[in-house]
């Protein structure tokens, strides 16, 4: 009986994808213009949690999707 590990690495090397030519895939991140902290998912939209400053000026709170 052979090595079955040598089979299943051999396998994943072989179906491996190679991302180093991907020009689609991206990430954007939001961030508060006056102090830099991220803008995380479930938080007040219009105002930022760190310092306060005011990303928008309307009354509403807007929050993202779950």
């Amino acid at each position: 009986m052979g090595n079955p590990f040598k089979k299943i690495t051999k396998n994943a090397i072989n179906s491996k994808k190679d991302w180093s030519g991907n020009k689609t895939s991206k990430t954007e991140t939001r961030k508060c213009e006056n102090c830099g902290a991220p803008r995380p998912k479930d938080t007040n939209l219009t105002t930022c949690d760190y310092c306060g400053f005011k990303f928008m000026t309307i009354d509403i709170e807007i929050k993202t999707d779950n």
